[in-house]
């Protein structure tokens, strides 16, 4: 069942018990109960609160700890997570450049849930990494309001088009916070990143990443050589487009899809601004009272 934006807690509870019985109200609480005293915190709702305690496989200390660090970035880099907006004209230039969309085969039930991403246009000028980042921001919000939670998160990479002039590109500090953030702050279960044909320009990036990411995050990433097939020893081809082998609809179409849904959320995403940037203010505002 997919949800709206106006779905109210006790109707996307119910669907979300009948595929996880453990996220029971009461655990839900306590994880609430755990955090009222955090003034770092903004305020944060029961939808997400039970997003993080199924990420942690309903360990409420985890749950607790990984809100904790969720937040923590979100301060860090609001670049990233303070300023999402679909329409926003670097979203757009994203949109056009890149090719990001949510397999629609397994979005209603607990299964594995794909998340396809290919070039476009492989025009190293019109490809920046801080929309990239603001775009996974989105959906990941997105795909939890509107479909819930799933056993994983599977991240299917086609590099064919990456080159050095992307590499060069890359904002190391953020993007270092954003690998730590996906080791520890992530409100969803991240299975699996598959990169499909993968060359130098990716042996390149991942010697960048194996400096920064720990090794759990490392064995998640499955480099796949150029010809090769075996990402349907993980996936089934019904998962996956056209263009990378899958019986699936061209990636355009899912590229234009999740865009569209995007845009839909909007007034989430905006709210979701004024909210985290209000508290930034407030905790600023404290800790510079704190140094007088």
């Amino acid at each position: 069942m997919a949800h709206s934006m106006l779905t109210p807690f006790s109707e996307y509870l119910k669907v979300e018990q009948s595929k996880y019985p453990e996220l029971t109200l009461d655990n839900i609480q306590k994880l609430k109960e755990s955090l009222e005293d955090d003034d770092n915190l903004p305020p944060i709702s029961d939808k997400r609160y039970l997003a993080f305690l199924h990420s942690c496989n309903f360990d409420i200390e985890l749950a607790k700890k990984t809100i904790q660090s969720c937040y923590r970035f979100h301060f860090r880099i609001p670049q990233v997570f303070c300023e999402l907006d679909p329409l926003a004209d670097d979203i757009e230039l994203s949109y056009n450049c890149l090719s990001i969309g949510q397999m629609p085969t397994v979005n209603t039930n607990k299964n594995d849930r794909v998340l396809f991403m290919m070039f476009q246009d492989t025009n190293h000028e019109m490809f920046e990494y801080l929309p990239l980042f603001k775009y996974l921001a989105m959906w990941m919000n997105y795909t939890l309001l509107k479909y819930g939670t799933c056993d994983g998160m599977v991240i299917v990479i086609d590099t064919k088009g990456l080159n050095w002039r992307h590499i060069v590109k890359i904002p190391i500090g953020i993007s270092a916070k954003m690998l730590k953030f996906l080791e520890v702050g992530l409100p969803i279960r991240l299975k699996a990143v598959h990169v499909l044909n993968a060359g130098s320009a990716t042996q390149m990036l991942m010697k960048m990443v194996t400096r920064l990411a720990n090794q759990e995050l490392l064995e998640k990433i499955i480099l796949h050589p150029a010809g090769s097939d075996d990402i349907f020893n993980y996936i089934s081809r019904n998962e996956l487009p056209a263009e990378v082998g899958g019986s699936g609809k061209s990636h355009s179409f899912f590229n234009d899809e999740l865009y569209n849904d995007l845009i839909d959320f909007r007034d989430v995403f905006l709210e979701q601004n004024e909210i985290l940037n209000n508290q930034m203010m407030y905790v600023n505002q404290r800790h510079d009272q704190d140094d007088e």
